[in-house]
């Protein structure tokens, strides 16, 4: 009996040593003070079991005590080794499960690159070592028609794909981030415009076989714009971004691969900014004001209707081009309140152009932008209650070129238009790459040669070939045709011998405020013949 007990008391001192190395480990990394008691603890018993047998192989003593006391110690030897591993094993799992937590906060779920958060860090502590550095931002072009052709599932691939592409290329002490979207950071040391050059022209060949995603091959371009850290300025991380930001755009206006950010383009945006609260304020003031150029028939010189030009006045009475806020307008998404504005101006002043001559119509043009969902269609359906406007007496214009921009978005809306009454005209024609096939696609009632053919029709043969061969394209597919830009009496003639319908310019009349444009509707006899829908 007493050869068991020592047994049982050795098998417990050789669970208790073995316990020592998880309370070792937990002590290390739980850093709690009791976790180090609980080891405290675990020396403590190996030294009493050391104790106690020695003093069982000292007094050979084999009573049922002894025996129950040992039995006790080996079980309490088992409980402290189970406690010790479970404890271990849980908090192994805990800190996987706090570092699996801090990865993600620090990284991007769809590509595993840096996040945001850790680009402005990173930024920050490039600015305190205060030595030279450069950010790029990278923007995909044409993405949201990738994602919006092949599914959102494809385009995370791609990003995927663009993610992995960027990391593998052997860009020494750079970092690659990603903002969100489709943008990415690069921050690099390089702080010279030959070195960003010199990494551009790096990135361009990585992709210039384009990425194969799910077996389809994508040819993908992007945008980049950098801003280069200068310790003597020292611009914050805001900044920094931001600049990087303007230079981006700036290169994806340009279609140019890279734009290095100066002082050019900060003074650029900042005017644009300062015109584009000026726009709010004026549009908020009813500071803008709608124009009306008359259109005329060819053969007759009867009216044929009026087309609506929006214009703005600053604080000198001098007017601001359109072609220099309406962009401005459109890049900061500001259009639709824009068009808007306009449809219920001239809702509301067409009934002074009716009561001269019923049967006028008023050509009001319309941004990409507000084929973007309902928001149009339901501003129509207001306006048209509110001012009991007849649909048969508005004419919208749109440009060729936001009509490519999503066909099938464009022929939906035009149809909602003709449901409605409305007549649909294209404008600024021939300016695209797709305009007969367009021609064919799409239901609409008239097309509007761009005013770049029209004026030197007389002296370019190639301009003459497009304005006549436009004329009779649309004359087979019977769409009336209007020509703007007309200058002069030759030029008009010129048209009116090829069979152009109607004519526009300031050979006819200049855009006139309402008033002047109701005398000069007195003057004139409207033609009777209605677009077709």
């Amino acid at each position: 009996m007493e050869n068991l007990s020592l047994g049982l008391i050795v098998i417990g001192f050789l669970l208790l040593v073995a316990a020592l190395f998880p309370a070792t480990h937990i002590c290390r990394i739980a850093q709690n003070r009791g976790w180090q008691v609980l080891l405290a603890l675990v020396l403590f018993f190996i030294c009493g079991y050391l104790a106690f047998a020695h003093q069982v192989y000292r007094t050979e003593n084999d009573s049922p005590l002894v025996l129950g006391l040992s039995v006790i110690l080996m079980l309490g030897a088992v409980f402290v080794i189970v406690v010790v591993r479970l404890s271990r094993a849980s908090l192994l799992q805990l800190q996987d499960i706090a570092e699996s937590e801090r990865y993600q906060a620090r990284h991007d779920s769809l590509t595993q690159l840096e996040n945001r958060q850790e680009c402005t860090k990173h930024i920050e502590q490039c600015i305190t070592k205060g030595r030279a550095f450069s950010v790029l931002l990278l923007d995909i072009n044409n993405f949201k028609q990738v994602n919006d052709a092949l599914g959102h599932f494809f385009g995370d691939k791609l990003l995927i794909a663009f993610a992995i592409k960027i990391r593998s290329l052997d860009t020494r002490g750079c970092k690659v981030f990603r903002m969100g979207g489709d943008e990415f950071v690069i921050v690099t040391y390089s702080a010279s415009e030959t070195e960003l050059f010199a990494l551009n022209n790096a990135l361009l060949k990585t992709f210039s076989d384009g990425l194969v995603v799910d077996d389809v091959q994508v040819d993908v371009f992007y945008s980049a714009g950098a801003r280069i850290f200068c310790v003597e300025e020292k611009p914050s991380v805001t900044e920094l971004l931001k600049h990087a930001d303007i230079a981006m755009y700036a290169a994806k206006s340009s279609r140019q691969s890279l734009v290095i950010f100066d002082q050019t383009l900060h003074d650029g945006v900042e005017a644009e900014f300062e015109l584009f609260n000026a726009l709010k304020r004026a549009l908020n003031s009813n500071q803008l004001e709608v124009y009306y150029q008359p259109l005329v028939c060819g053969h007759s010189n009867e009216v044929h209707g009026l087309e609506a030009l929006l214009r703005w006045r600053d604080t000198c009475g001098a007017f601001i081009s359109p072609m220099t806020f309406i962009p401005i307008a459109e890049k900061n998404n500001y259009i639709k309140q824009i068009s808007t504005f306009v449809i219920e101006r001239v809702f509301s002043e067409l009934s002074h152009f009716l009561t001269i001559e019923p049967n006028v119509t008023v050509h009001i043009n319309l941004s990409c932008q507000d084929f973007h969902g309902r928001y149009l269609i339901n501003q129509l359906v207001e306006l048209q209650s509110k001012y009991n406007v007849r649909p048969n007496c508005v004419v919208f214009e749109l440009t060729e070129s936001m009509v490519m921009d999503d066909v099938d978005q464009a022929k939906y809306m035009i149809g909602m238009l003709i449901d409605m009454g409305f007549s649909v005209s294209i404008d600024d024609f021939g300016t695209g790459f797709s305009s007969f096939s367009m021609l064919r696609e799409l239901p609409i009632s008239q097309i509007k040669v761009d005013r770049s053919f029209v004026t030197s029709c007389l002296d370019s043969d190639k301009d003459q070939a497009i304005v006549e061969t436009t004329i009779y394209l649309a004359n087979r597919l019977g769409c009336s045709v209007v020509a703007e830009g007309v200058e002069n009496s030759k030029t008009a003639a010129y048209l009116n011998s090829k069979g152009c319908h109607y004519l526009q310019g300031y050979y006819i009349s200049e855009a006139l405020e309402r008033e002047s444009a109701k005398q000069w509707l007195h003057s004139h006899r409207v033609v009777k013949k209605v677009l077709k829908r």
